[in-house]
């Protein structure tokens, strides 16, 4: 008898059963791995924000950031820059009441004040210099000054980072150019960016530059945050016996 040249219906079943089972198996698989990687918790660090923090709140908290940022900065000798007291909303005994921000019109008169802010969450940080009459090494240089803008930068980050109830911080330092004082007034809404990522993203180096030092790497990101919101700034004070530090927006100091 001649063979069959149909094919092999049974081997075909079977193969095709296998098949079956083969992708089956994949399928189940793969489901099983999903469940195991939603339900794994995640063990991976959370983001650090900077490498140290205070220990403490209020004034307490405040003081140990400014004895670790203050010694870090050094003048074109290698030795300390700057010392710096932490204080609340007052000055020379009196209470500070509000922060006026003005300009002048184009005759040299006072306008109006256009800006004034409370001064309940604020916190000041005064800065002197280590020579004679809170004088600072070396010349007024614009490396000096941006170093000094560094500094009460990298001081109000720490602040509104780790300290409760701190909205804003007044960096008190000599003027950017002839005399008097000047302050950097930053507020903790408009760097809200600079806290969501890690300190380093912000000041990338581990050295702080030396008051001279040319700094093309970190330069940018300190003038466009400091440089519009440094200020002349003296005190008036008020009937009533408070005073308010009055920012000067129309003789703001260049970069």
């Amino acid at each position: 008898m001649a063979a069959s040249l149909s094919p092999d219906g049974g081997g075909q079943r079977h193969l095709f059963r296998l098949a079956y089972g083969v992708l089956a198996l994949a399928f189940w698989v793969s489901v099983a791995v999903f469940v195991l990687l939603i339900a794994r918790p995640n063990h991976s660090k959370p983001v650090v924000w900077s490498a140290w923090k205070p220990d403490t709140q209020g004034l307490l908290g405040a003081r140990e950031i400014s004895l670790r940022i203050a010694s870090q900065y050094k003048g074109t000798n290698g030795a300390q820059l700057i010392a710096v007291q932490p204080h609340g909303p007052q000055v020379q005994g009196l209470r500070l009441e509000a922060i006026g921000v003005r300009r002048l019109n184009s005759g040299g008169q006072i306008d109006p004040y256009i800006g004034m802010y409370g001064t309940d969450k604020t916190l000041i940080y005064a800065f002197c210099g280590l020579q004679t009459n809170c004088g600072l090494q070396g010349d007024a240089t614009p490396e000096q000054q941006r170093s000094l803008r560094r500094a009460a930068l990298e001081l109000s980050l720490y602040s509104f980072k780790y300290l409760k109830g701190i909205d804003q911080v007044v960096s008190l330092v000599q003027s950017v150019k002839a005399g008097g004082t000047s302050a950097v007034f930053l507020r903790k809404d408009d760097l809200e960016p600079e806290l969501e990522h890690p300190l380093r993203d912000t000041l990338p180096l581990s050295v702080v530059p030396n008051a001279g030092a040319q700094d093309p790497k970190e330069a940018p990101v300190i003038d466009a945050l400091t440089s519009t919101n440094t200020f002349p700034a003296h005190f008036e004070p008020l009937p009533d016996g408070d005073a308010i530090l009055v920012l000067d927006v129309a003789n703001q100091a260049s970069p």
